[in-house]
């Protein structure tokens, strides 16, 4: 008789075979539906993916069928990956949209409190642009709310760019002293 790991590993890779069937053929679906084909070397390959990505069989139906209901566009193509995953968690907000809010934040926060109170800023690049460009309380000081909209197209730029050059300062403090623990950026 075997010992009793044996049968449960010979288990494990029965039903990871069984949702890589599960997975293949809602992918497959997917793919007739836009009357695509998809080869199985790139099939093998986004199942990989989902597995690492970490998606569940309910969610990638989920995805799939959001995409069959709301694709307008590329009869005869397969819908990639990325559009898949985005129907899945849905697209991540683009970096002028966060600056733009950023910026909004800091002038409601001067109309509210004035210049004299430092407003609570949780984005990194925020505070750092408020500390380092424009620092907070002589700017808010001498801010003219004519000049408010040049400020803002001026203050995303700012964000974009600062946002491009280190992309550290988006780690959480809190994670920071970790990373020094353990020999990262920091």
């Amino acid at each position: 008789m075997p010992p009793s790991w044996m049968s449960f590993y010979g288990a494990k890779k029965e039903r990871l075979q069984v949702d890589f069937k599960a997975y293949g053929k809602v992918i497959m679906g997917l793919a007739g539906n836009f009357s695509a084909t998809i080869p199985l070397a790139t099939l093998d390959i986004w199942l990989e993916m989902l597995k690492a990505d970490g998606i569940t069989y309910q969610e990638l139906q989920q995805g799939a069928q959001k995409i069959m209901r709301e694709k307008k566009d590329g009869y005869g193509r397969m819908p990639t990956y990325v559009e898949l995953i985005e129907s899945i968690r849905g697209s991540q907000p683009k970096i002028e949209d966060r600056a733009l809010c950023e910026a909004n934040k800091i002038l409601d926060h001067l109309r509210l409190h004035g210049a004299g109170v430092w407003p609570e800023m949780s984005d990194p690049i925020t505070r750092q642009l408020m500390t380092t460009r424009w620092h907070y309380l002589t700017w808010a000081a001498q801010c003219v709310e004519s000049e408010n909209h040049w400020w803002v197209k001026e203050f995303v730029e700012a964000y974009r760019s600062t946002n491009a050059v280190n992309p550290a300062l988006e780690i959480p403090c809190q994670v920071r002293p970790m990373l020094k623990i353990i020999g990262g950026e920091g």
